[in-house]
């Protein structure tokens, strides 16, 4: 997924306190960062390419996580979508491919270092460690 364009990042949460920790998290890998609190929102935007999407299970609105990575690839196939959850059942290898994200990372307080590396694998990025 290495390009010369810049990283641009959907947070999809609707928890104001996880996403300022993705964000905080993040801020050193993208300043290219975007936030919704639902599914429909995050749709609405997504012609606009991300890189990378971090999808939460329960958000506000008419659809959860699932469904939105299920719409998200019938227009995208290629961005890099997570499924960062409290849900730990949501986090089977099955479930994962089945609904199209690409990883699942449980929220806990030591999934925040592992979800920048996750994200600095999967785009190449040498300068993020």
């Amino acid at each position: 997924m290495s390009s010369d364009k810049p990283l641009k990042i959907f947070i999809v949460e609707d928890n104001p306190i996880y996403q300022e920790l993705v964000t905080q998290v993040l801020g050193s890998v993208s300043q290219d960062i975007h936030l919704f609190t639902s599914g429909e929102g995050c749709l609405k935007e997504i012609h606009n390419e991300p890189s990378v999407i971090i999808m939460d299970y329960l958000l506000e609105g008419k659809m959860n996580g699932l469904a939105a990575i299920r719409r998200i690839r019938k227009t995208n196939k290629s961005v890099y979508v997570i499924l960062f959850s409290t849900e730990p059942e949501l986090g089977t290898e099955e479930n994962v491919l089945r609904y199209g994200a690409f990883d699942y990372l449980q929220k806990n307080v030591y999934a925040f270092p592992l979800l920048k590396q996750m994200i600095c694998c999967s785009v190449s990025l040498v300068a993020c460690e």
